[in-house]
């Protein structure tokens, strides 16, 4: 029978196809919610679900997956299918998290499943998703002296634990004996290989009811289609090259590091150079996989595209990391990547962000987000006497989203990392199954970056240790740079939009982090964060005066915040508009 052909197959089949792949996709995430224990996983959903072809290329990077975990599996399928071509059969499960493979930080740990259709490799299920622990010298570690890639944990290759459908034994024992949390990582490990399964079974569904050859056919020609998408989005901008830069901030002192980006537009290609200082004796380094994430996120930003994404998103794009041994480019080992996931990728999504607003049009122009600021806790549980951890998204994912054109950005989403997609834990279920107390989740008033369209809040939150001394641990510097406000955006009034983390003793004194990774709370004490605000797009001068009065009567702009980055003189006893003496701030 002939092969059938891209332009065989109909629309309509092709748009049954692309909600079939979305639906597998939404259907792992499930499972994993409601098979998982760990908070991280059940609570917070820090993991991402994707699907890849025969040739390891990426079939759907859905709208609901965090950025940074889904933009580099096809480099890790890759190389699972090649340390492994001629011995992957049909039950096979495989993990990798080595940057050197494509990997993030350790603690994203990728589950790759084959699915064989007719005794033929023809998918495969990948789920990558935050273990708390990799062993290394304590809980999640994040401080700034871990120097080298071999004290953060345990770095796994592309590794078999299931072969044929039987477990790899002596493989298990030796990695969940080196970490501190085994029962727990087991039962989440267990629900990530069910929604594999899961996802196997319907792709081979798909497959049968399409045929193996019509099925190629159309996973072909929807790459073919997101190529086209990007191509006309690029054709759509002026030829040319554009520089941009962000700052990664220096843990003390002034030695930031820039980070620079080049891009330039050639017809319907756009290519992306990045450039950054040698690479840190600290966890602040990103290998190449998170670094095409950045970039592949802040172009499809950029452009306009939507989701869902594939294959066909890189087709039309250059993209060089810079050389070897660089920040961007970390090499591994012995470059520590911990915090790779947060900074600097956030400030190479702003590097790209920052060259490229000056090359689109103004109604696509988008400001930056927060600086991350994670934040993981851990301590000595005093019901089991056993070590406990928790990566905190209430605590450390909450900094502002960036305005839009036309749109102010939103608030408490998180870093653009995970895009918007790590959730915020119910605080009740939180409390019930970690040993603290949340005493405050609010947002800070003045904490979005001003502008004609404003960024989004931060949410503060406090919370009270229970056990005898709980230590947290975090990597971004968050109170140094504001997120990036684009279009004239600028904020007279800095110090909310940035962001800090407190220890707050028994006594009522205030213990700040400043630089350091860490602080320790003793019972009776209190930790708390303060993310950053999102950037603003546009003159802030510019903004609808209604807008700024609304944004003081709900809180979210003070008084004193209206008259000095907005120029908006609001009366404290009516809340009305003065409008002489707006008119002599604005006039200025």
């Amino acid at each position: 029978m002939p092969s059938a052909k891209m332009n065989d197959v109909d629309i309509t089949t092709l748009a049954t196809m692309q909600g079939a792949l979305t639906s597998i996709t939404d259907e792992m995430s499930q499972v994993v919610v409601r098979t998982a224990r760990s908070p991280v996983f059940k609570l917070a959903k820090d993991f991402s679900c994707t699907l890849c072809d025969w040739q390891a290329r990426q079939m759907i990077q859905g709208d609901a997956e965090l950025p940074v975990h889904v933009g580099s599996i096809p480099f890790v399928c890759r190389a699972v299918a090649e340390a492994y071509e001629g011995d992957i059969a049909s039950g096979d499960t495989f993990l990798c998290n080595d940057p050197a493979f494509g990997g993030l930080h350790l603690n994203d740990v990728a589950l790759l499943r084959p699915v064989f259709v007719d005794g033929a490799l023809l998918f495969w299920a990948v789920i990558r998703a935050h273990w708390l622990d990799l062993g290394g010298p304590s809980p999640a570690d994040l401080r700034r002296a871990q120097s080298d890639s071999y004290g953060e944990g345990i770095r796994i290759p592309p590794l078999k634990i299931i072969a044929a459908g039987e477990p790899c034994d002596d493989v298990m024992r030796l990695y969940f004996n080196n970490i501190r949390f085994p029962q727990q990582q087991h039962s989440d490990m267990l629900a990530m290989i069910a929604a594999a399964e899961i996802a196997g079974r319907r792709l081979r569904a798909m497959a049968e009811k399409y045929g193996i050859e019509v099925t190629k056919a159309g996973v072909e020609a929807l790459y073919d289609m997101t190529e086209r998408r990007v191509r006309t989005a690029i054709s759509g901008l002026p030829d040319g090259r554009q520089q941009g830069e962000s700052w990664l901030s220096a843990r003390t002192g002034d030695d930031h590091k820039k980070i620079a980006a080049e891009v330039t537009v050639s017809g319907d290609r756009m290519s992306i150079t990045l450039s950054s200082p040698e690479q840190l004796r600290e966890v602040r380094n990103s290998p190449f996989g998170a670094t095409h994430a950045a970039v592949g996120h802040a172009v499809t930003i950029a452009l306009g595209l939507q989701p869902p994404f594939n294959d066909g998103l890189y087709r039309a794009l250059d993209i060089d990391y810079g050389p070897l041994g660089t920040i961007t480019n970390a090499q591994v080992p012995p470059a520590p990547t911990l915090g790779c996931t947060t900074q600097p990728f956030c400030e190479i999504v702003d590097s790209v962000r920052d060259a490229l607003s000056k090359i689109i049009p103004d109604e696509r122009q988008t400001a930056g987000w927060g600086p991350a600021a994670s934040i993981v806790l851990a301590g000595i549980h005093p019901d089991t006497g056993a070590f406990y951890g928790h990566f905190h998204p209430n605590g450390g994912s909450s900094g502002g989203g960036g305005a839009a054109h036309g749109a102010d950005g939103w608030s408490g989403v998180g870093s653009e990392n995970s895009g918007g997609a790590v959730l915020k834990e119910p605080v009740e279920l939180l409390e019930y199954e970690m040993p603290f107390l949340v005493s405050r989740l609010e947002y800070r008033t003045d904490s979005g970056g001003a502008g004609r369209w404003r960024g989004g809040l931060a949410v503060d939150t406090e919370w009270e240790p229970i056990d005898h001394e709980q230590t947290a641990r975090f990597h971004g510097t968050i109170d140094t740079f504001p997120a990036l406000s684009v279009q004239g955006a600028k904020s007279t009034m800095l110090e909310p939009k940035l962001g800090q983390r407190n220890a707050i003793d028994p006594d009522g004194s205030v213990r700040k982090s400043g630089g350091a990774s860490r602080l320790h709370s003793m019972r009776g004490g209190r930790l708390e964060m303060c993310p950053p605000g999102g950037g603003g797009v546009g003159p802030a001068f510019e903004r609808d005066r209604e807008a700024v009065r609304r944004d003081v009567i709900n809180g979210f702009v003070s008084i004193a915040g209206a008259a000095l980055d907005y120029g908006v003189v609001i009366n404290p006893d009516d809340h009305a508009i003065n409008e002489t003496e707006t008119a002599k701030l604005r006039a200025r």
